[in-house]
């Protein structure tokens, strides 16, 4: 993507950097990069909310951009971009502490290079023939399957790569006879093999069969099986030259599963918050409606508390009068009456009516 230094500068000049951001897919960093690269001014710190309430503000001009001395105008400047992909390509292959020109010869093997030497070896050849694969339970080695002539080349390339891997603070592991890199906490399985061209042919009878043709190239693949990157040597690169391409293609793969899963996380845990919330809120309609259904009925055993008061009243007038209609001691009767009025009305204890005693 490219855009005309003016047109750059009419952006940064009319919305903030996080919506240009936005609007070109560019990070906000690489922006003010580009900006400082192509001598383009950015507005100071404040400017935005002082422009937000009306305040008075100042822009700076686009000066002409001075190159190498040189004043140059600006029709023809265009800023280019590229992605952070293709940027830390540049930056791994520019990187010489990681050191990714492999060498003529096999010089200080990691330990993983020479157990694959020797798992590689004779021994394991004759057993398992010359395209021995390396991709076994149980071995942990790393997985190079090619012929013996391709074998020292591979583990060249192999070695430069695992190193390189380790200096930028990531790991080799191994897990059900695949082997893996691990970064940011994911994993992304790798695989280096030689090149084998599948060929169709008529036989005689008419039928098409298929052969597999063995080629001088290797092949690297990372990534899973339905979803795999490969880079192979070609007539103008030899696979060497992509270690930059395939390290920084691993970082992209295992940074992408990682922030998808850090965000699958979060909202796990913003659904289970919303579940809580939800939780709770029926818990408190649930509480509620029990309460009602208790202020209810205690109303009602309330009315009917008042009623056999009432009544007890009454009866109390009439005691006299008691005796041939209850059929048993009238005051003893009232009494008993009483207590189940208590009992009943839950503004008042009531007695336990064996024990006598208020609960």
């Amino acid at each position: 993507m490219a855009i005309s230094r003016k047109e750059l500068y009419d952006l940064v000049w009319s919305q903030p950097m996080v919506q240009i951001s936005e609007k070109l897919q560019v990070p906000a960093h690489i922006l003010r990069k580009k900006c400082n690269q192509y001598q383009i001014p950015l507005p100071k710190q404040g400017y935005w909310q002082k422009l937000r309430y009306g305040k008075k503000t100042k822009q700076d001009k686009l000066p002409p951009i001075n190159v190498a001395g040189n004043r140059k105008p600006d029709g023809k400047i265009m800023v280019k971009f590229v992605s952070e992909y293709k940027a830390r390509i540049e930056e791994l292959k520019n990187d010489r502490a990681l050191d990714l020109k492999v060498p003529t010869k096999l010089s200080r093997p990691h330990p993983l290079i020479k157990k694959t030497e020797t798992a590689l070896g004779k021994k394991l050849d004759k057993e398992y023939g010359s395209r021995f694969s390396s991709n076994d339970p149980k071995f942990e080695f790393l997985p190079i399957n090619t012929d013996k002539k391709q074998r020292a080349r591979a583990l060249r390339i192999m070695n430069t790569l695992v190193r390189a891997i380790e200096k930028l603070g990531h790991k080799i592991s191994f897990q059900y006879g695949r082997c893996y890199v691990e970064m940011f906490g994911q994993k992304t399985e790798i695989n280096l093999r030689q090149k084998y061209n599948r060929v169709r042919e008529k036989g005689d009878d008419g039928f098409s069969r298929e052969s597999w043709v063995k080629t001088e190239r290797l092949e690297f693949q990372a990534g899973p099986s339905f979803d795999q990157k490969r880079w192979i040597d070609t007539k103008t690169r030899d696979l060497e030259y992509y270690l930059p391409e395939i390290i920084a293609w691993i970082e992209k793969d295992c940074k992408y599963w990682h922030d998808l899963r850090a965000q699958q996380a979060e909202e796990r845990k913003e659904k289970e918050r919303e579940l809580e919330i939800e939780r709770k809120r029926l818990a408190v309609i649930e509480s509620e409606k029990k309460k009602l259904e208790e202020l209810i009925e205690n109303a009602q055993n309330w009315k009917k508390a008042q009623a056999i008061r009432e009544y007890i009243g009454e009866m109390e007038r009439q005691v006299e009068n008691m005796d041939s209609m209850l059929g048993e001691d009238p005051k003893a009767y009232i009494e008993w009456a009483k207590r189940k009025a208590n009992g009943l009305d839950p503004l008042n204890g009531f007695e336990d009516p064996i024990l006598g005693k208020e609960k």
